[in-house]
């Protein structure tokens, strides 16, 4: 009974490494018999043409550019791996040269409360369930924020996508 609990034990943890550590791949599309760009990437792609029309937030871009794409590690803050607090506690400091606490809830208490309807570039927003702050990226405009997703790693994604818009719990002025 004990070998059949370690071989389940073993068979779940290889499981979970091996489905987050393959790369994501872009969409097949049947009917034009090519790829296309993931919701995702055309959200990163749009980020980046239209970044230039705002000041602050190309200065942002410049800091977050060499990070798209960076794999998501549990606890790490590095360009090899990073995890969601760790990513915008580096670009954070990088940018501003205030240094964050390596922890989303810890983040969460720090700074002015902001309405969504109120974000500007630099503002950090945060997601949750049930058991409270879990996720914080770096909001940028347009309705877009950057993060390190367990998924996909470092992207830019729309506030208004259905999972995220679920799970936000409030955003935060640090300056």
């Amino acid at each position: 009974m004990m070998f059949s609990s370690y071989r389940f034990f073993l068979f779940s943890f290889v499981s979970v490494v091996t489905a987050c550590t393959m790369p994501i791949r872009p969409s097949y599309d049947r009917d034009s018999g090519s790829y296309q760009l993931t919701k995702s990437e055309q959200t990163t792609n749009q980020v980046l043409e239209s970044s230039s029309d705002n000041a602050d937030e190309a200065a942002w871009m410049e800091i977050i550019k060499p990070w798209l794409g960076t794999r998501y590690r549990y606890g790490k803050a590095s360009r090899s791996g990073t995890d969601c607090s760790g990513y915008i506690m580096q670009i954070y400091k990088e940018k501003t040269g205030v240094s964050l606490p390596h922890s989303s809830r810890d983040m969460y208490k720090l700074g002015t409360a902001i309405d969504q309807e109120n974000l500007q570039t630099g503002d950090l927003v945060f997601f949750g369930g049930h058991w409270g702050i879990d996720h914080v990226g770096l909001y940028l405009s347009n309705g877009n924020f950057t993060h390190a997703s367990t998924s996909s790693g470092v992207i830019i994604t729309p506030l208004s996508d259905e999972y995220w818009k679920a799970r936000y719990k409030g955003a935060r002025r640090l300056q």
